[in-house]
């Protein structure tokens, strides 16, 4: 199957276009399509007391809740795609700091004329003498204003759904992204394949919801452009209104920030090194334990035995290595982390035959 087919909507040329159909979509209300939830913890705890810096016409004219912020973005340059009245652009520039940088990326020319009517108001608040910010319209799907390689993070916030070409949008994330570079966002998938009549909808995309990813779906587009290991660090389940669950008869939403690392270093599987890890416990916001995905924390000062997709968070040029350290090489492979069954369970042969005298036969299921 071409995943990537099923889920496309337009081509290079009708991009523009296309965003616009969904804006002129969306629900008056900006909220009515938030899908992230402060609640959840999806605003870091050091960005929270920064959204007062933040003009308040952005925030109520922002389509989300919640941000999709990782850490140590100090001196960064982060690209915020399709980000909307800037609220996160205006919280990531204060992360980065004055020798950051952010770009905010956003196709509808009426969103993003709010984040640039408080630019030099939003500069003058954080206190910088000079921006740190550039404001560009355009898609996601085509960044050629970007240089390749040049971006320490991308994020996201419930935008990439919106997408009229998800591996369009990938591969151009993954060009630009430098080497251990980091795309953390936030958006809405599925437990199954929305039905194309429905995602055909300008309607239903705008609610972000009609163009979620069946789940696998975007595991197999994401390491088909070279995101080999995408990793979920927050799930919950996404709200949805009666009249929304009536459109989407028995599929099952979830809102996911997830990390995709572009490291040359990863596999589509876990494999073992032998590789320890130590986190420092210096991130502010996690004094204890550092979340790697939602199945995985790294207690603090604790030395933890990982696979080769994980210990990249210390290797070569990551920004996390300032708080992660690894021990051991990759010179000796030990195979699955998790211990390959197929192989260790597999009996000694001595010509396994059915009861007619033959081959067994294995059947699906």
């Amino acid at each position: 199957m071409d995943y990537e087919a099923y889920y496309r909507k337009s081509d290079r040329d009708g991009f523009t276009a296309y965003y616009q159909s969904i804006a002129e979509a969306s629900p008056a209300d900006p909220q009515a399509t938030a899908r992230t939830r402060d609640a959840e913890g999806t605003i870091p705890g050091e960005a929270r007391d920064k959204l007062f810096n933040v003009a308040a016409e952005i925030k109520n004219t922002f389509h989300e809740l919640g941000s999709p912020l990782p850490p140590l973005l100090e001196g960064c340059t982060v690209v915020d795609l399709c980000c909307g009245s800037g609220r996160d652009t205006y919280l990531a520039a204060q992360l980065v700091g004055p020798n950051g940088k952010v770009i905010g990326v956003e196709p509808n020319a009426e969103r993003l004329a709010v984040a640039e009517k408080y630019l030099d108001k939003e500069i003058k608040q954080f206190s910088y003498d000079a921006s740190n910010v550039e404001l560009r319209q355009g898609v996601p799907e085509d960044l050629s204003f970007i240089p390749s390689a040049s971006a320490d993070v991308v994020i996201s916030n419930c935008t990439f759904n919106l997408s009229p070409d998800k591996g369009a949008y990938l591969r151009e994330v993954k060009r630009i992204l430098k080497p251990e570079g980091e795309f953390y966002f936030t958006d809405v998938f599925t437990d199954r394949r929305i039905p194309q009549a429905v995602s055909d909808d300008a309607k239903a995309v705008a609610t972000r919801l009609g163009g979620a990813l069946f789940v696998e779906d975007f595991r197999r587009i994401a390491q088909q452009n070279g995101f080999y290991d995408p990793r979920y660090v927050m799930t919950w389940k996404t709200p949805l209104t009666d009249e929304e669950q009536a459109l989407f008869p028995g599929i099952a939403f979830a809102t996911i920030t997830s990390r995709l690392i572009n490291s040359e270093l990863t596999c589509d599987h876990c494999e073992d090194y032998g590789e320890e890890v130590v986190y420092d416990g210096s991130l502010p916001d996690y004094p204890d334990f550092f979340l790697f995905d939602k199945d995985i924390k790294f207690p603090a000062n604790q030395s933890c035995h990982v696979c080769d997709n994980v210990s990249v968070l210390g290797l070569g040029g990551s920004r996390y290595a300032k708080v992660i350290t690894v021990s051991g090489n990759r010179d000796v492979h030990y195979g699955d982390i998790h211990g390959d069954h197929v192989i260790k369970t597999a009996p000694d042969f001595s010509g396994v035959v059915d009861e007619d005298d033959q081959p067994i036969q294995v059947s699906c299921c």
